[in-house]
């Protein structure tokens, strides 16, 4: 059997209720095979997807997402992979325009797009457009720009170069390899397109935001470090995405839980605000704290 040129490999872990339509976006709508790396799933989601026309499953007792996309890129045949998380989507198109984009720059490494969010229930939230590239790709990444999960085409050679995913990050681990790989190489090509679904969840390790938050400056101050161009920029740059993240992350997964704690006792508000890391503190007084104190005072 030919290798084929492109393949999306999927780590999964009881996403039953996700993956047939997963599986249907890469292959049904998108002729691209999957590779499926089976997390240890005990739903039946393995043997389900076994069944799915265009899926390969391999299977291995739970080890998390990053030693199951780890071994996934390394029994991958393909020329080029994808990352598509067992609960998102690829649009109709996505292969086409990597073929266009992969025949007008034969020499790239990475190919990237934009992103399209969806809530659990597949309605539209916002969108993302795909990273600008400029000055650098690295710099582009640091800056903050979105990288989508599964809307990143990576030359499967590039990995023995950049590394694979740290087992040992349990949170940005995507944006850790990301940045190794626009370090490794700069030969980025941006698709003007929003080929890339991410479904939002609420349970996502997103929410835990102050350990999300040393997950992001562990991975940014390593980033800071590597001798890619001059360090004046790469300074500047990991301070804005620090920054671009306490601002996210204050607001998606610690502002209304907090808000809720602080109005039902303005003592265990301010007890949660002090276990919070110290960059999240000015915005958690003013806007948390301070809110819950006037909602209180307006209720009498």
């Amino acid at each position: 059997m030919s290798s084929p040129l492109l393949e999306a490999l999927t780590a999964s872990y009881n996403s039953a209720a996700t993956l047939p339509e997963t599986l249907a976006s890469a292959w049904n709508d998108n002729r691209i095979p999957v590779l499926l790396v089976d997390d240890g799933s005990t739903d039946g989601s393995a043997d389900a997807a076994e069944r799915h026309e265009g899926v390969r499953v391999l299977r291995q007792r739970n080890a998390g997402p990053s030693v199951a996309r780890n071994r996934a890129i390394m029994e991958s045949r393909a020329d080029f992979v994808l990352f598509l998380d067992s609960d998102d989507l690829l649009r109709p198109g996505y292969r086409e325009a990597f073929e266009t984009a992969l025949a007008a720059n034969p020499d790239a490494d990475v190919f990237i797009c934009g992103m399209q969010i969806i809530d659990e229930d597949g309605r539209p939230v916002e969108s993302s457009p795909a990273p600008s590239l400029q000055p650098t790709p690295f710099l582009s990444v640091l800056n903050a720009e979105t990288v989508p999960t599964n809307g990143i085409i990576v030359r499967r050679e590039l990995f023995s170069r950049s590394g694979l995913f740290r087992p040992d990050l349990h949170h940005a681990e995507d944006l850790d390899l990301w940045l190794r790989l626009a370090a490794t190489s700069d030969r980025w090509v941006r698709m003007d397109h929003m080929l890339a679904v991410y479904r939002r969840r609420s349970g996502s390790l997103s929410r835990n935001g102050p350990a999300m938050w040393r997950g992001v400056r562990q991975v940014v101050e390593a980033a800071v470090r590597l001798p890619v161009g001059a360090p004046g920029p790469r300074r500047a740059a990991g301070r804005r995405i620090l920054a671009a993240y306490v601002n996210w992350l204050y607001w998606t997964a610690v502002d209304l839980p907090l808000r809720e704690r602080a109005c039902a006792s303005l003592a265990g508000g301010l007890r949660d605000v002090a276990q919070l890391p110290l960059r999240f503190w000015p915005m958690a007084l003013r806007y948390a704290i301070a809110g819950s104190f006037r909602e209180r005072l307006s209720n009498g």
